[in-house]
C-alpha cells in the first residue's frame, strides 16, 4: 500500500474546471481507503517516538494491571486510553496524522474512542484460534437502519503499532479489503463464502499506521510471538454521533485544551454553550448547526493549511460540512404556482 507523503497536492478535477487542494493524501491513498476500505503507511514514528510510545504502554499497562490484578502473561484492553497518558493522547491531533483525517472524512469530526491493546504471547494456542474474533464494527447498532445497502461509513480509525507486526504470528490484525461495501445479505453469509485467500494481514514495522474504515470485517491473529503485541486504535466520527467509549471527558482535559483539541474531545472548540445562542427559548445544537465557525476550529485549521478553495476533502463518505452561520434554503419557488401573475410571486 501506499507510502507517507508529506506535501500538498493539486487534483484536476474536470467538473470544476479548476484545481483542488488536499493537504496531504494522495490520490492513490483515498482510492484506496474507498475501494479496499485501508491504506497503510509505514514507519509513520521515527524510532524515539515509537519509543516514548512503548515507555506509555509499559507505564498504563502496569498501572492497570495493578489495579485489575492480573498478571504480566494476561491480555489487556483499555477504552478511552487517550486520557491515561498525555503520549496517547498527543496522537489525537498531530498535526500530521489530522490532515489524513481532515482529507479522507472532512473537518467536522470528534473522536468517537480510543482502544489500547497488550496482547502477550500464548504459548501452544493453536494457530487457528484467534485472539479476537471475526466481526464488522457497529453491524449490531445498524441493524435495521441500512436496507439493502452497505453500512454508513460514519467512522474512520488510525491505528498505531508500537511492536513489530512482522514477527511470524504477531497477533495481526486480519482484515477483508473491499468488505466494507458489502450489502446486508453479503455480510450474513459471509462464514460460506469467504476464500482464505482473500484475507489480509497486516505486517508492518514499528512505527506504522493503519488508516481504516471499521466496517471492514476483521479479527486478529493469536500471538504465538515471543513479544506483547502493542497497538492503539483512536476513531474519528460526526461530532452529531455520540462517543462510545466516554459521555464526557474530565472537565480539567478540556479546560487545558485548544479549541482544535477541544473539538476532538467532543466539546464546542470556542466553549460556547452546545445548544447555542438562545439554549433557554430555542436550542439549537451547534453539533449540527454551527451559528459561528469559532465553534468548528479544525475547519479553519484545515482551510488555513489548505489554501484557497475548492478543497479536496471528505470525499463525500465521511463528515466534510455542517450547516454554518449563512446557511439558507435558497430553493423557495413552488414550482406548481410559477404561472400566477408576477405581483403575486413577491
Amino acid at each position: 500500500m501506499s507510502g507517507c507523503v508529506f506535501a500538498y497536492y493539486l487534483v484536476w478535477v474536470g467538473g470544476f474546471g479548476g484545481l483542488v487542494l488536499a493537504l496531504v493524501a494522495t490520490l492513490e491513498q483515498k482510492r484506496e481507503v474507498d475501494e479496499f476500505g485501508f491504506t497503510v503507511i509505514e514507519r509513520f514514528l521515527d524510532e524515539g517516538e515509537v519509543r516514548e510510545l512503548s515507555e506509555a504502554f509499559d507505564e498504563v499497562g502496569a498501572r492497570l494491571r495493578g489495579r485489575l490484578g492480573k498478571g504480566a502473561h494476561e491480555y489487556l484492553s483499555l477504552r478511552n486510553a487517550i486520557i491515561h497518558h498525555p503520549a496517547f493522547l498527543d496522537l489525537v491531533d498531530r498535526e500530521d496524522i489530522l490532515s489524513y483525517v481532515v482529507d479522507i472524512v472532512g473537518w467536522n469530526v470528534q473522536n468517537r474512542d480510543s482502544v489500547a491493546l497488550w496482547t502477550p504471547p500464548q504459548p501452544g494456542r493453536h494457530p487457528s484460534k484467534l485472539s479476537l474474533g471475526w466481526h464488522f464494527d457497529y453491524e449490531e447498532e445498524f441493524t435495521g437502519l441500512t436496507g439493502e445497502f452497505p453500512m454508513p461509513l460514519l467512522d474512520f480509525k488510525v491505528g498505531w503499532y508500537v511492536s513489530d507486526t512482522r514477527e511470524d504470528g504477531h497477533a495481526t490484525i486480519l482484515f477483508v479489503p473491499g468488505s466494507h461495501r458489502w450489502p446486508p445479505a453479503r455480510r450474513a453469509r459471509w462464514r460460506h463464502d469467504l476464500d482464505p485467500g482473500d484475507i489480509h494481514e497486516l505486517r508492518v514495522p514499528p512505527g506504522s499506521v493503519l488508516l481504516w474504515r471499521g466496517t471492514l470485517l476483521h479479527s486478529a491473529s493469536p500471538n504465538l510471538s515471543r513479544t506483547e503485541r502493542r497497538a492503539i486504535y483512536i476513531s474519528y466520527a460526526p461530532r452529531w454521533l455520540r462517543p462510545s467509549g466516554h459521555v464526557r471527558q474530565p472537565a480539567g482535559l478540556i479546560e487545558r485544551s485548544g479549541p482544535v483539541r477541544r473539538q476532538l474531545l467532543g466539546e464546542i472548540g470556542d466553549l460556547t454553550h452546545p445548544l447555542g445562542r438562545d439554549p433557554e427559548n430555542q436550542p439549537d445544537s451547534q453539533h449540527w448547526f454551527a451559528h459561528d465557525w469559532g465553534t468548528v476550529p479544525l475547519k479553519q485549521w484545515a482551510e488555513q493549511r489548505a489554501g484557497d478553495p475548492p478543497y479536496d476533502w471528505g470525499t463525500g463518505h465521511g463528515a466534510p460540512t455542517c450547516k454554518g452561520p449563512d446557511y439558507a434554503f435558497t430553493e423557495n419557488t413552488d414550482p406548481r404556482k410559477t404561472s400566477a401573475p408576477a405581483e403575486a410571486q413577491q
